[in-house]
């Protein structure tokens, strides 16, 4: 992932979410994937964000050692009833930051509470992670994916850049 893709996804991802709270989920639009809503209760636009997760290895993470230890090889791919139990056991909980990993596009998302929602962001198949914008369908201003290979894709509003 090269550093300057990263650190505009970062300044994207902080835009977007930071002050959100995790609002709902739902079984997403393809097989085996978890669609998590995030939503701003203020003025901000936009104010309805979705996260994709599409390759199941997610984990909240509660103390710093794990932060520093988690890694994709030692996490599980998730079902969906242990992925809606984990997302549910910490709904309504506001984002304080998010930040990716350092090789891969790791999504660190840490909530007010002290936790840290991790998701995976590398695969050699698969997209792992989508964030946007407008029902998550690709009609709105925003989307940023973790890609196979290590890399991340961002569309955004051109006055964003």
């Amino acid at each position: 992932m090269k550093r300057e893709d990263r650190n505009f996804a970062e300044r994207a991802l902080k835009k977007l979410l930071i002050g959100s709270q995790l609002d709902g989920f739902q079984f997403g639009i393809g097989p085996g994937v978890v669609r998590v809503c995030f939503s701003h209760y203020s003025e901000q636009d936009p104010d309805q964000l979705w996260l994709n997760i599409e390759v199941r290895k997610i984990a909240i993470i509660a103390s710093d050692e794990q932060l520093t230890t988690i890694s994709k090889e030692t996490l599980e791919e998730l079902d969906d009833e242990e992925s809606f139990q984990l997302l549910l056991r910490n709904r309504r909980e506001k984002v304080k930051d998010i930040w990716l990993g350092e090789d891969s596009p790791h999504l660190y998302i840490s909530l007010e509470s002290g936790k840290v929602l991790y998701v995976n962001g590398h695969d050699e198949n698969y997209e792992c992670w989508q964030v946007g914008d407008n029902h998550g369908y690709g009609d709105g201003d925003w989307l940023i994916v973790a890609v196979p290979g290590n890399e991340i894709a961002i569309w955004s509003p051109e006055e964003f850049k």
